[in-house]
């Protein structure tokens, strides 16, 4: 049996599903140290990642003054959360900073205002009532025609926004707006049960912004509570929004501690955030591996996140290897999931989505997959006339029984992945996809490819369900080409029932995918954000961090 080896290579969360905040973002964690403001660093993002930045400096001690960093590991393109290239998980997380939902969710499931004060669900009419006197960062006021348009512009295909098939409803759908009212109409076409974590949680643009998204290039037209101010492509600064009083549950930007100046600077070398965490250099930070078990060690403050950190995908397609349900089961069978997640430093995967909260938690992968069972491994591949003589290769046919791994990082993992599939007779190929060819895997469908390494936060199974049945792209989004009859007919059902009576079934198609090898989830991690002993920041799923939990504190 391979021995599993660990790796330092860092990763960082994939995108995308529902949250929140109240409780927590509206009144941060409790701590003993009483509250005060302090300037923790510099401005710009060249000087926190080329030379570091000073120590910061303390302010008064009243709400609203000293700067807020945060460091972020990647570059941002587009601050335009509706712009196709801004699709990231950084952004499809931040884009609250500056754009408020209808509403927000909490850790438990429960909803919280946000733009709406009330809301009403049906299975086919969710209506949202606004909050009196919110503006949007222009100083116009926020109109429900204008929250209709943007909803419905998000799910328009011809627009290609990051949300669209994820955060939008898998049945067709309409929003009005009655501005006398203040009353925002979302009408589908038939039962769908997931508007509010879908619908509920788009950031809304308005303003000029949603009337010419050009002008997104250099500034914010939002509702949230802190607005672009300047950038360069290494950093954003935004200011706060003096008066903003509608965050879950109320929450202001009034509250002691709340920074009046908050930067984002790229910092994309973690041991450097983790130090620069550590000296009070910066505010938070997201981090992973050895260098989030350091601050850890050093107890500083942390907010976690449950996600998806590793899975396979197999190309069903019909000229690929992994088309034959027999291979996928032999390739599950062989892999042991506990050292792959131990490399991983996560722990074996609980089900095929993951997150905070998890509607209808869906299928247990520990009892769905195939056991790791090598000799099972063997002989299903035994069986399906795939031999090898000397323990070499296996051939049917004389071709051989090779597979092309399409991956992006986690080199050490993937080579023990390859290991135990050479010792049941599969010769595993390791290409690291650039960029363009993992953009065209899942806009266009193309690839030589016939297993995807990777993972997913999407915690809504009807999210999930476009990545695994349905249309190829570019007409759809199943990359995979999955077919699986159950899936789809279990799913369906499910999607025409509404709260938990739409669960078991839910989890009946998810079963389905596992014991046909579609899907294969390896390990579940957490996305760990940092503190300083200066700063407080809470995360959930779809906010990394929430807007309003940001404070600076002595």
């Amino acid at each position: 049996m391979p021995r599993a080896t660990r790796t330092t290579t860092p990763r960082e969360a994939p995108a995308i599903p529902v949250r929140r905040s109240s409780s927590p973002a509206a009144r941060p964690r409790r701590r003993t140290r009483r509250l005060r403001t302090l300037i923790t660093t510099g401005t710009a993002a060249g000087a926190l990642a080329v030379a570091g930045c000073a120590p910061g400096n303390p302010t008064s001690a009243a709400g609203g003054s000293g700067t807020f960093t945060l460091a972020v590991p990647t570059d941002l393109p587009s601050f335009d959360p509706y712009a196709s290239n801004a699709g990231t998980s950084q952004m499809g997380q931040l884009a609250y900073l500056a754009y408020d939902s209808l509403v927000n969710q909490n850790d438990d499931g429960s909803f919280a205002t946000g733009l709406a004060e009330s809301w009403e669900v049906k299975p086919t009419a969710t209506s949202f009532h606004l909050r009196h006197g919110i503006t949007c960062s222009d100083g116009t006021k926020l109109t429900a025609r204008q929250v209709a348009t943007a909803l419905n512009y998000v799910g328009d295909p011809k627009n290609l926004t990051p949300y669209l098939g994820t955060m939008t409803p898998s049945v067709p759908y309409h929003v009005t707006g009655d501005d006398s009212t203040g009353e925002v109409a979302v009408t589908t076409t038939s039962p769908y049960g997931f508007v509010m974590q879908t619908l509920g949680n788009i950031p809304i643009v308005c303003g000029k912004g949603l009337a010419d998204r050009s002008v997104l290039a250099e500034r914010t037209s939002g509702t949230g509570p802190f607005v672009l101010k300047s950038s360069t492509q290494t950093s954003y600064t935004f200011t706060v929004r003096e008066g903003y009083h509608w965050g879950p549950d109320g929450a202001s930007t009034s509250a002691p501690g709340t920074p009046d100046t908050l930067v984002l600077s790229e910092v994309p070398n973690f041991t450097t955030a983790a130090s620069q965490l550590l000296a009070g250099r910066l505010s938070a930070a997201r981090m992973n591996g050895p260098d989030a078990q350091r601050l850890t060690a050093a107890r500083l403050p942390l907010s976690s996140v449950p996600y998806q950190k590793a899975a396979l995908g197999f190309n069903e397609r019909p000229d690929r290897i992994t088309s034959d349900v027999r291979v996928r089961r032999a390739l599950a069978a062989a892999l042991d999931s506990a050292s792959i997640a131990k490399v991983l430093d996560g722990k074996p995967a609980q089900g095929i989505r993951a997150g905070t909260p998890l509607p209808c938690p869906g299928a247990d992968a520990r009892t769905a997959l195939p056991a790791f069972d090598p000799a099972e491994a063997e002989r299903i591949l035994d069986d399906a006339g795939w031999t090898r003589t000397g323990g070499g290769i296996r051939q049917r046919g004389g071709k051989k029984l090779s597979i092309t791994v399409y991956f992006a990082s986690d080199d050490a993992v993937l080579e023990l992945i390859q290991q135990y599939w050479k010792e049941i007779g599969v010769g595993a190929v390791l290409h690291r996809a650039t960029p363009q060819e993992a953009q065209d895997m899942y806009a266009k469908g193309t690839g030589d490819f016939d297993v995807s390494y990777g993972g997913y936060v999407l915690p809504l199974p009807s999210a999930f369900a476009p990545y695994v049945s349905g249309p190829v792209p570019p007409k759809g989004m199943n990359f995979l080409g999955v077919t699986n009859d159950e899936y789809d007919r279990e799913a369906a059902r499910a999607s025409a029932l509404t709260g938990d009576k739409a669960c078991p079934l839910w989890k009946k198609a998810e079963t389905a995918l596992m014991r046909r090898a579609d899907f294969l989830p390896l390990a579940d991690a957490n996305v760990q954000l940092f503190s300083s002993r200066n700063a407080e920041a809470h995360a959930n799923s779809l906010r990394i961090p929430v807007p309003t939990s940001l404070r600076l504190v002595k």
